[in-house]
């Protein structure tokens, strides 16, 4: 089911601003042992396990005296961190993009055609991006990370912030219930205005008799759905007017959010503090872009108040074995890679999740599901091979990765994904790096010949193995199945009675 948010521009448009409750049936909690801190020494971050965060933080430092820094070492892989977030293909990705002119190509997913309206699944790499704290360990894009509890506000700050705005009257209610609460009301503003933009849209209009300005609850499979639940919550709240629904819509995010650790708008669209609510799955948006863009918000806020020189805090997370530099921005002319082993369960009938290698099943992997192979098995037990993967709702399990050794046709039952998310010429992760699979080479010497053809009789006569991705290339039409048939097209080619598989 497709959950989406509206807000109205000069239309009604989509933004994928996904609450967390709505986001529960899609992925399960899932819990974490890590051992979270919060740190306030700059200068005992070691570099050699967090490489270059130490100089940019000190850099904002100089910069700005009034400025305070936290670290927080949320004890996560970042290889487990990215592995988490690029979930959900196909059925309801953890983090979107709009594909605008300025995000096409290597940020848009390789491995999925998941869609809503103008909104595609992101890739890995744009994900590491944007989640890479020290691409935004700047002036412009540090407010992501703003701690959001903050005690007293400037009305005429938030006045000048609200003009001209859906919200302009309101400046009490936000700054009394902000206040109410120890939530920062900067950040209250530019969250409503990412939710509705600056002339509102339907859910705050009142058009109704009740007013939704958070979208809270406001899910669906249409427009018109997605308003109508938005509206109901509303309606359930007893929220008939826009004060009553921003101190309404406070409230909620005070409770739910912000006073279970999830204290800036970055940690709020990345669930990586370890709260009773555990990892992952409770996150505000799936919009990649939403705390950069609401931090943006706050930033101008502060400029046009004078106050980005004020006092403000910070708080930077930190991964363990980041890379050494930071994450590159994605290319927008080309297309993205897939650098895990995402792969494609290739059975029918879909395949048995058990709890160990050929132990009791504890659930089922549908056919066609894409998932991440976390762990690929090295020997056999009960005739098979049994990897470990996790599916998009974040449950994990083994599965048999083909066909076992009584079985007179081989088949892989998980595919490895290529750049275009297909099996056909398939790349395969290999300690990260893709691989480019010939159909009909399966000596990946890049020449159909011969002695691909001899490796097929071979393989069919039982007298050598292949390796996984050698038995993608020998399945010359992609069935599933290696048998004569593929045996037969490979004949056929260096005949030259057929051009291509």
């Amino acid at each position: 089911m497709k959950r989406v948010k509206v807000i109205k521009f000069s239309s009604i448009v989509l933004i994928l601003t996904i609450l967390a409750y709505s986001l529960l049936t899609l992925f399960n909690n899932k819990t974490y042992a890590v051992s979270q801190t919060i740190s306030s020494d700059i200068n005992g971050i070691d570099e050699s396990l967090y490489p270059g965060f130490k100089e940019k933080i000190k850099n904002l430092q100089a910069q700005y005296p009034n400025w305070t820094f936290k670290v927080l070492y949320t004890d996560l892989e970042w290889s487990d961190v990215i592995a988490n977030e690029y979930t959900g293909h196909n059925s309801g990705p953890r983090n979107m993009i709009q594909a605008t002119s300025n995000y096409q190509g290597a940020w848009i997913c390789p491995i999925c055609s998941y869609s809503y309206g103008s909104w595609r699944c992101a890739s890995q790499e744009a994900i590491a991006y944007m989640m890479d704290p020290r691409n935004s360990l700047n002036a412009s894009d540090i407010f992501q990370f703003e701690q959001l509890t903050l005690n007293g506000c400037d009305i005429n700050a938030i006045n000048a912030m609200i003009n001209g705005t859906f919200l302009a009257g309101h400046a009490n209610e936000i700054a009394n219930s902000a206040n109410a609460t120890g939530i920062n009301p900067y950040y209250i503003v530019a969250r409503l205005i990412q939710e509705q933009g600056r002339d509102g849209s339907a859910t705050s209009s009142g058009v109704s008799g009740y007013y939704n300005p958070f979208n809270i609850g406001a899910t669906g499979n249409s427009d018109s759905e997605v308003i109508e639940n938005a509206i109901n919550y509303a309606k359930n709240q007893g929220w008939n007017t826009l004060e009553k629904a921003i101190t309404g819509g406070i409230n909620y995010i005070a409770s739910s959010y912000i006073k279970v650790g999830q204290n800036t708008l970055y940690l709020q669209k990345f669930d990586v503090e370890n709260s009773s609510n555990g990892l992952y799955w409770h996150q505000y948006m799936q919009n990649l872009m939403a705390a950069q863009s609401e931090g943006t918000t706050l930033r101008n806020t502060y400029a046009s108040t004078n106050s980005i020189s004020s006092s403000h805090t910070f708080i930077i997370p930190l991964y363990k074995n980041m890379p050494t530099v930071a994450c590159a921005r994605p290319n927008g002319d080309s297309s993205a890679t897939v650098t895990g082993d995402i792969v494609k369960v290739n059975s029918t009938t879909g395949l048995n999740l058990r709890n160990a290698p050929n132990g009791s099943v504890i659930g089922a992997v549908a056919s066609g599901e894409i998932v991440t192979r976390i762990e690929k098995a090295t020997s056999k037990v009960a005739g098979t091979y049994w990897d470990k993967i996790r599916r998009s709702n974040g449950e994990e399990g083994y599965v048999a990765r083909e066909t076992y050794d009584y079985e007179s046709q081989y088949k892989l039952y998980l595919l490895p994904l290529g750049d275009d998310g297909s099996s056909n010429n398939t790349g395969s992760s290999n300690n990260g790096n893709t691989t480019t699979v010939k159909k009909g080479d399966i000596n990946n010497d890049n020449i159909i010949d011969s002695v691909d053809l001899l490796q097929e009789k071979k393989y069919l006569l039982g007298k050598i193995t292949l390796s996984d991705i050698q038995k993608v290339a020998a399945d010359v039409n992609s069935d599933g199945v290696i048998d004569s048939v593929d045996l037969l097209q490979i004949k056929k080619y260096l005949l030259g009675k057929i051009d291509s598989f």
